[in-house]
């Protein structure tokens, strides 16, 4: 009986957690940046979008149908997400750890992931997506471990063909994936089997169009070359040869997991933890390869930032070997307390949007673009609008549901060869002289004051 009184405590949690990502969408003015993104991308049904795999997208497309274009609509996604991370999270730890109470605290000690419970819950897309795909990949894995049937390795090309296509960070476990198969018994025994050319199959046969789109004609892959580049700081970095990289790398992922490591040091110092000898199996294979791949990938293309949200999809399964290596003297007290604090968390994340804005703590969800949007219905309705990012055409697009928008910055817009006769287009702060003077204005609009200058083509 307490074990399905606890799974359905894990249900509840999810279901909460479901709920507060939903719920504070109403508190907000604007959306944020990720759901502005899909409020401007699920516009269209596309092989891909700029530097972002298209999954993420046509599942908004189609919770857009349902819903209709809303902010209820993305964070009903991002909450679905969230909440199937955590029920996939306990399933795998159930399947991985014998002790019950432990495998509860894989999922509860993701309270403590400071990215996940904060990044997550509020506002990322494509990372959320990949966290689920991730845990999932472990888990058909495991799957294959114990039995390697015609039906799982059809799960464990489904799941890879899903995952490349929810973020190319996904790579990053195919290439770990492949280097363990060589050293460990376990996995090789998976790889080296005929029934793997099911996986293959189905994955290929999932990706193969998006990646005639990336590698095609139009080279959309220049652009997300430059665009990693860009995001990983390599364009800012020296060529002589430096250990920076590592020890940026380093330090993201002791933000990663720095609350969880005092937690279970505060209890080995109070003697109610100690740590469990483990053999060297296929999962702690996987972390240190994992660990060697990343560290690698940074070092090579002399990486200046790491983000914690880029580390967390291909290590928030390895919160279940943590919890394996640590042996807690009272596990079912730990649950209990631990089950109440991810509670009082979510209130928290759920509650602090609102407290922002009763305090007045500039936050760019508190400054809504109606303004922009009534310009641009009163005196340009006839034109077509064309926004200076993607932000701005989201947000834009949620006022104004029944019509097109496009953003100057969507590089991969020219695939779909949109054709219109007149346009109106707003630039922000305009750095360079325009060839033509500016119609209209709209001056110190938003969080960071911009000045929007309104452009005829």
């Amino acid at each position: 009986m307490g074990k399905n009184v606890f799974l359905n405590k894990i249900t509840v949690l999810a279901i909460f957690s479901f709920l507060a990502i939903t719920g504070i969408t109403f508190f907000k003015s604007a959306l944020e940046l990720e759901d502005a993104e899909q409020a401007y991308y699920s516009q269209w049904l596309r092989w891909g979008y700029d530097d972002q795999p298209p999954l993420y997208t046509w599942l908004q497309y189609g919770f857009n149908s349902i819903f209709g274009v809303s902010k209820i609509s993305f964070s009903i996604l991002r909450g679905l997400l969230f909440a199937s991370t955590l029920l996939l999270m306990y399933r795998f730890s159930k399947f991985r750890i014998q002790n019950e109470d432990q495998s509860k605290l894989a999922v509860l000690a993701l309270a403590l992931v400071p990215v996940f419970i904060d990044f997550t819950f509020r506002r990322l897309s494509h990372t959320s997506l990949l966290c689920l795909c991730i845990v999932a990949s472990y888990y058909s894995l495991q799957l294959l471990v114990e039995r390697k049937s015609v039906l799982n390795y059809l799960f464990l090309g489904l799941i890879v063909g899903v995952g490349l296509l929810s973020k190319y960070n996904y790579a990053f476990f195919l290439v770990t994936f492949a280097l363990v198969a060589l050293w460990d018994k376990e996995l090789r025994a998976i790889v080296f089997n005929t029934k793997i050319l099911v996986s293959i199959f189905v994955s290929v046969l999932l990706i193969a169009p998006h990646v005639y789109w990336l590698l095609g004609p139009d080279e959309f892959q220049t652009f997300l070359t430059s665009s990693v580049e860009e995001k990983i700081g390599m364009e800012d970095s020296e060529s002589v040869f430096s250990l920076l990289p590592i020890l940026i790398y380093l330090k993201g992922l002791f933000a990663l997991l720095f609350p969880i490591l005092v937690v279970i040091g505060i209890g080995y110092f109070l003697k109610n933890a100690s740590f469990n000898r483990l053999k060297i199996n296929w999962f702690m294979k996987m972390f240190f390869a994992q660990l060697l791949v990343l560290g690698v990938f940074f070092f090579i293309f002399k990486s200046q930032k790491v983000e914690t949200r880029w580390l967390l999809p291909l290590f928030i399964p390895f919160v279940v070997l943590l919890i394996e290596t640590v042996n807690f003297k009272n596990n079912t007290k730990l649950v209990a307390v631990g089950y109440w604090v991810f509670i009082a968390v979510i209130a928290v994340q759920t509650i602090r949007t609102p407290i922002e804005k009763v305090l007045n703590i500039p936050s760019s969800v508190h400054f809504g673009f109606e303004p922009v949007a009534s310009k641009l219905q009163q005196n340009y309705d006839e034109y077509q609008w064309v926004l200076p990012n993607v932000t701005y055409a989201g947000n834009v697009r949620l006022l104004n549901t029944d019509r097109i928008i496009l953003s100057a910055d969507d590089y991969s817009l020219t695939a779909l060869k949109i054709k219109h006769k007149r346009e109106i287009e707003i630039t922000i702060n305009p750095s360079v002289v325009k060839q033509t003077t500016a119609i209209d204005s709209l001056i110190v609009f938003g969080k960071d004051m911009e000045n929007l200058y309104f452009y005829k083509n």
